[in-house]
């Protein structure tokens, strides 16, 4: 078996290519020290065995989670209605939107993502139910959490349960073949209810339309690319080139693989494969009474990175790496595995964790910047995006932020500083240069605004603004060339 030392030379060394190739370096930066954050959390959890708590936890949680998004749905929903407007902002039109759909997404960012949750969590409260004496509060929670994943309203979540649940009954033993029929049609009631509640995005076939799109897209990204990746991180920063005119456009490929491997490339993911395979038998799992509870979370999670982004959601990883230290937790010499590499291991992830808690308190500050931005409360958002840029300074957002906020106090001085710092970290950025052409049209740079608004244009073709601003100036300029010829 090959060394473990030996691999991370190969590695080390695509990832300076791939860090090269990166058009944005901050982006992959943060997405590097997310990926070895759960991929040291993983070498320290399975020195554990977590099997108590997980039960605790889930027992807790879901229900926690559970009974808020039943008060999303009757409360909180109708609320939002009611007191927003949807002519006052961005904002207000957005979460009026989103709650007109019914769809409920308790304390996550998307009900999609919140469905793959309801699903881990259905499967282990069904494990408890069958092997636990409490009957009442696990039946009672499982009833709970598919009436959750109805309200998410997501096919893919219904999927990934269907699936999770056949594993599990037929890999037990629970599942006869003659009630196979019995349960599909079950299985088919939930999913034909969810279609009733989506009947209009059904019919029109949106849910499949967007995933193709979305991976008619990467593929597309794979090719500019296929050896080395336009850089780990960078696929939002990429993917606007690659849209085009009718498709449904998305930062996200809603294909865990295909936006791994745009983004690093081939030659990086095969090596992954190759120390995967050749250390296989390291990580062999030991017998385990809840293997098979695990693998049907495995298999649910597996599935939703074939459909959606997956690892690239913080709580879709958590999950993952939580279920994969217990598959591949090491049973044998307990001792000596508490102790050897285990201080090493930890620094490691505080460290890491530490770096991913300061980039999520800068984008809060950031986030709330945006928010009073867009209802114009400049003065406040400017103080966040300072605080923001005071935690993390590259965070270029917030440095754009504070340029719209200049140009719109008409210090066109300094918001071109703050604009070039931002291209500086981020270099095709539509915003960016849209809003740098409107400072040099306003110095009577014409040239140079038009050389910036096509820049933004060429980034942003879907973007009316940028295409109407484009246009404009293209237009003016073939003008007066014609009138100087004259």
């Amino acid at each position: 078996m090959i060394k473990s030392s030996w691999y991370f030379i190969p590695a080390a060394f695509f990832l300076l290519i791939n860090f090269l190739v990166s058009s944005v370096n901050v982006f992959f930066f943060w997405r590097l020290v997310y990926f070895l954050f759960f991929i040291s959390l993983f070498f320290f959890l399975r020195r554990f065995d977590l099997n108590k708590i997980i039960k605790f936890s889930v027992g807790g949680a879901s229900l926690i989670i559970f009974f808020y998004g039943i008060i999303q749905k009757i409360i909180l929903f109708p609320h939002y209605i009611r007191t927003l407007n949807p002519e006052d902002n961005f904002y207000s039109r957005a979460i009026i939107s989103r709650v007109e759909s019914g769809r409920i997404f308790s304390i996550f960012s998307l009900p999609a993502l919140y469905a793959i949750i309801c699903g881990i969590f259905i499967i282990f409260i069904l494990h408890y139910l069958i092997s636990s004496k409490n009957k009442i509060f696990w039946g009672s929670l499982r009833l709970l959490g598919l009436v959750n994943l109805i309200l998410t309203q997501s096919f893919g979540g219904l999927l990934y349960l269907s699936v999770g649940i056949l594993f599990y009954l037929f890999m037990s033993g629970i599942l006869k073949l003659k009630l196979l029929a019995p349960i599909v049609m079950v299985i088919s009631l939930f999913f034909f209810i969810v279609a009733g509640l989506r009947f209009s995005e059904f019919k029109r076939l949106e849910p499949i339309k967007l995933r193709v799109s979305n991976w008619n897209q990467s593929i597309r990204v794979i090719k500019t690319s296929p050896l080395m990746g336009i850089g780990l991180g960078n696929y939002e920063a990429e993917i606007s080139y690659h849209v085009r005119t009718g498709e449904s456009s998305s930062i996200y490929s809603h294909n865990f693989l295909l936006q791994f491997v745009s983004e690093t490339g081939l030659i990086f993911s095969v090596l992954i494969l190759v120390i995967l395979f050749f250390e296989r038998k390291r990580f062999k799992p030991p017998d385990s009474k809840n293997r098979i509870l695990y693998g049907s979370a495995f298999f649910i999670l597996l599935f939703y990175n074939l459909l959606d982004i997956g690892l690239y959601f913080f709580s879709a990883a958590l999950a993952l790496i939580i279920v994969l230290s217990q598959i591949y937790h090491n049973h044998s010499d307990r001792e000596r595995i508490q102790v050897r590499g285990f201080k090493p291991n930890l620094v490691l992830l505080l460290l890491l964790g530490a770096l991913l808690t300061i980039q999520n308190i800068a984008a809060g500050f950031q986030k709330k910047g945006d928010f009073l931005l867009n209802q114009k409360d400049y003065v406040n958002s400017k103080i966040s995006y300072q605080k923001c840029l005071a935690v993390d300074p590259l965070n270029f957002k917030s440095i754009m932020g504070l340029a719209f906020i200049e140009y719109e106090a008409k210090d066109f001085r300094v918001s071109e500083y703050h604009l070039q710092k931002a291209l500086r970290i981020y270099p095709d950025s539509a915003f960016g240069h849209f809003l740098m052409s409107k400072i040099r049209f306003q110095e009577n740079q014409f040239f140079n605004s038009f050389v910036h608004a096509s820049k933004a244009y060429q980034k942003d073709r879907l973007n009316l603004q940028y295409q109407n601003w484009y246009i404009h100036l293209k237009d003016n300029l073939q003008k007066n060339i014609r009138v100087s010829d004259s």
